[in-house]
């Protein structure tokens, strides 16, 4: 792990946002860095905090210009899609001022569906020649079209199997434009809900289609964040900073960490006022706790219940990884917390209790 002067000084670059005036205009000063002078605990502190308000209502500004852009010229070519914000961002889970916007472009005309489903027999089956794969890829075809005379100032990269990127110009974000079509599972066709409702992207290269839930995620995280006063989601920044930090690689995406932080008990990591700490005691405990339990850690499931979280042994030795490097940095704030004289137990239970009764007092919001 990086020294924590460098750490301190990635966490700043990283939720810098050279388009936020707001932020700009008090040098990017925010308000965590007055809670503390110490610096672990600094470190920390802004680690689980959510980025700029400002920095976030633009990455959606971004997506709703993007969004409104197609929906005004795409159906004169044929194809009338819906538009869905997906990922970090949508969960307010991300770690950048200056994030990248995920945006699903769903062929509104277009799904597949479970047979086995409750609504199973009331579909008609597609009487069309063409696959909803190469139906996806003729309207991302189209819509490269639109994007490239519509922002011709900006760099269009259309060489990704998944996703058009848009980067440059007017743009204050790169945003990744995603097309895909609907597929109604068995819980979609049972409860009529759009969080149930599946994705599918394809890869243009080998063809491939991928399904995927990612309302029902965000609809898991989200419901987390409330059950623990928004404790899930500091835990989720804090644990991808950490990550980012790391000299060492790991396999753990976002998804996986945020899908690691929904599967830890909601009274550990529940968030008080002033005691962000024990949201991070409870977050280090649970890491810990899963590294000395492989069997229960490897058949943990991601919240929508797809797949597990630990798909892999290299993710599992990034959860090793992750949970070591928590753990060193709440000795940091340990040692911090209690003052160079302290001469009592400095055992792992003594570090999270300390952590979870200490108070970091709050400063007023600019």
């Amino acid at each position: 792990m990086y020294n924590i002067d460098e750490r301190i000084s990635r966490l700043k670059s990283r939720r810098n946002d050279g388009w936020n005036e707001a932020l700009l205009s008090r040098g990017y000063y925010e308000n965590f860095e007055s809670r503390t002078n110490q610096k672990a605990t600094k470190y920390a502190l802004g680690a689980m905090q959510e980025v700029n308000k400002r920095s976030t209502e633009i990455s959606i500004e971004e997506f709703e210009k993007v969004r409104d852009g197609l929906k005004s010229c795409l159906p004169g070519r044929g194809f009338n899609p819906d538009f869905r914000l997906q990922g970090s961002v949508a969960c307010n889970i991300h770690i950048k001022g200056v994030s990248d916007v995920d945006m699903l472009e769903v062929n509104g005309d277009l799904f597949t569906y479970s047979t086995g489903g409750a609504r199973g027999n009331l579909y008609t089956p597609s009487q069309a020649t063409a696959s909803p794969a190469s139906e996806v890829l003729k309207m991302r075809s189209i819509t490269e079209s639109e994007l490239e005379k519509r922002y011709y100032a900006a760099t269009i990269d259309k060489s990704n199997a998944k996703s058009i990127q848009l980067s440059g110009g007017s743009f204050r974000r790169k945003v990744d434009v995603v097309p895909s079509h609907w597929h109604d599972g068995e819980d979609y066709q049972l409860f009529r809900e759009e969080k149930y409702r599946g994705i599918v992207i394809v890869n243009k290269k080998n063809l491939e289609s991928i399904k995927n839930y990612p309302f029902l995620f965000a609809d898991r995280i989200n419901k987390k964040g409330s059950e623990t006063a928004d404790g899930s989601k500091m835990a989720t920044r804090l644990l991808k900073s950490i990550k980012s930090d790391s000299e060492y690689e790991n396999q753990l995406s976002s998804y996986d960490i945020a899908s690691l932080m929904y599967s830890c008990p909601s009274d550990q990591i529940r968030s008080f006022e002033a005691r962000d700490l024990s949201v991070f005691a409870g977050a280090e405990q649970w890491l810990d706790y899963l590294m000395k339990n492989k069997l229960i850690a490897m058949d943990l499931d991601t919240p929508d219940g797809t797949r597990k979280i630990l798909d892999s042994e290299k993710k599992w030795e990034g959860l090793i990884v992750l949970a070591i490097e928590t753990s060193a940095l709440a000795n940091e704030v340990f040692k911090e917390t209690v003052g160079p004289y302290y001469w009592g137990d400095t055992g792992v239970s003594s570090v999270r209790k300390s952590l979870e009764e200490a108070r970091v007092p709050l400063v007023p919001a600019y």
